[in-house]
């Protein structure tokens, strides 16, 4: 299993945005059977606004799968919300999370 670390960021004002935004896209691009939740999805107070945390599980196979959904899904988000930041990383211990550095993660869209 590769873990990956899901950080966003974004100001306390829209705060009512991002769930309103959550709704719309679990609803349009829910989460697929591969990408397994290790911890549970944490929102943190932070001198700049407020920070959403959690981590995911995926086999090794369904990695680039996994960083594909996020990517498409949290850029729904940024896209929408002005303000909203978002940070993925995966394990360093896994060959396939080493691939992460340096790279735009653009480069792991999979074309539709």
């Amino acid at each position: 299993m590769i873990r990956i670390l899901i950080n966003v960021w974004y100001p306390v004002e829209k705060s009512d945005d991002v769930g309103k935004k959550y709704l719309e896209v679990e609803q349009a691009f829910p989460f697929p059977p591969v990408i397994k939740p290790a911890t549970p999805w944490e929102t943190w107070a932070t001198k700049t606004g407020l920070k959403g945390s959690g981590t995911f599980e995926v086999e090794e196979s369904d990695f680039e799968e996994g960083i594909n959904y996020f990517v498409r899904r949290l850029t729904m988000y940024a896209e929408a919300i002005n303000g909203y930041r978002f940070e993925i990383a995966a394990s360093l211990s896994t060959e396939k999370g080493r691939n992460l550095i340096g790279k735009d993660l653009s480069e792991f869209l999979i074309p539709e």
